[in-house]
């Protein structure tokens, strides 16, 4: 009995140190104590106890972050479905790029289409215009770079702390009435 009440004391003040969130804690205990229990024989010199424990206590709690964070993201997925709601409230954000990409010189919106809207790879559309790839690349940056600069200057974006747009104002030339 003093073996297993030195053995517990061992786990609980090391995942103690690793987290001080008391479900987890419980959580890990029991799955730390079931691994210890199955592989004792594995251990080789009683006076490496303490680090062995260590060791499984870490890779456990390890394990138990990577299940929780592989449940979150399902759960999260199963929530929200991104086909589904990709662009909800988004509308009027991708009608007003739209009439900016419409209104960029003819063979950059040519490009902003086949490659942003209509997804060509850069590589594809440079083969059917018989173009170098470095000139697709550089005319799309400036493409990009241009409808940046517009919409900066003429959507008045309202940005969270992680740089997502929450809100915006439609620049005057903006027809409402066009729908993409």
């Amino acid at each position: 009995m003093k073996a297993y009440q030195e053995i517990y004391s061992i786990i609980t003040a090391y995942i103690h140190k690793l987290t001080s969130d008391k479900n987890i804690i419980d959580e890990v205990t029991q799955e730390v104590l079931i691994k210890v229990h199955q592989s004792i024989q594995t251990l080789q010199h009683e006076d490496k106890l303490t680090s062995w424990l260590k060791r499984i206590v870490y890779t456990t709690l390890m394990d138990y972050y990577r299940r929780e964070q592989s449940l979150l993201t399902q759960e999260i997925g199963e929530l929200v479905s991104t086909e589904e709601y990709s662009n909800e409230g988004n509308e009027e954000v991708l009608q007003c790029i739209q009439l900016l990409i419409d209104i960029l010189p003819e063979e950059e919106r040519q490009l902003m289409i086949a490659v942003e809207i209509e997804g060509v790879k850069q590589t594809d559309y440079a083969k059917k215009h018989q173009l170098p790839l470095s000139t697709v690349k550089s005319r799309i940056q400036r493409a990009r770079q241009k409808l940046k600069d517009t919409i900066k200057g003429n959507c008045f974006l309202t940005n969270d702390v992680y740089g997502n747009v929450v809100d915006y104002k439609k620049p005057s030339f903006v027809d409402s009435e066009k729908i993409i």
